[in-house]
This record gives C-alpha cells, sequence and structure tokens, in this order.
C-alpha cells in the first residue's frame, strides 16, 4: 500500500514530503518483515516448548501443556495446566497439528 502511494504521489506531484514519507515506510515496513521473519520459532525440544518472539522468548515446559487450541483466522494458542492461555508466533500453517502430535509423541 505505502509502495502504490508512493508512486501515484511522485507521478502526481513529484517528490514532496508525502512520497517521500510513504517510500521511507516501504522500506522500513519491508525491512522491519525479514527481521522479524528471521525471529520467530517454534521450537519442539524433548522436555518443552520454546516459542521465540519479537518480545522474546518463553519456555512452556511439557508437564504444564494441558493442549492446543486453533482459532479461525489466528494462530495456536497451548492451554497451561494453570488455565493460562498462550498464544504461539505465527509461524506458518499447521502449527497446532504439529504441537499435538509432539504432545502425543512426547508424553508418557
Amino acid at each position: 500500500m505505502f509502495a502504490t502511494g508512493a508512486v501515484v504521489t511522485y507521478r502526481q506531484r513529484g517528490w514532496t514530503w508525502v512520497s517521500v514519507g510513504m517510500a521511507l515506510a516501504t522500506i522500513f515496513i519491508g525491512l522491519g518483515s525479514i527481521v522479524e521473519s528471521f525471529l520467530l520459532r517454534i521450537e519442539l525440544t524433548d522436555d518443552a516448548l520454546i516459542a521465540t518472539d519479537l518480545t522474546g522468548r518463553k519456555r512452556y515446559p511439557i508437564a504444564d501443556i494441558e493442549g492446543v487450541e486453533d482459532g479461525k483466522g489466528g494462530p495456536p494458542a497451548i492451554k497451561l495446566t494453570s488455565g493460562r492461555w498462550a498464544k504461539l508466533p505465527s509461524v506458518g500453517s499447521n502449527v497446532g497439528n504439529s504441537v499435538r502430535s509432539w504432545l502425543k509423541q512426547t508424553r508418557p
């Protein structure tokens, strides 16, 4: 959207503060998306699920995970034995199924 806005405003009036601002927003949002794609991660280890996003790294021991719930149009969340819900980073499709399979394989 910003790229289209930058092109349209540039073609209509040349380089103005609006077209420059939109071009810069395009660059910064693009770079931010690339950085985010390298940071977002879900690791399924033998004893814990480790979720890494832009705010940091959170570790959930397998004994504390009660189940996984997939919401429509959003990333899955894990239900903890304490009753809390923890949202997982959106790293792709079928994350909920992968976590469910991991839970079945690693639990006794």
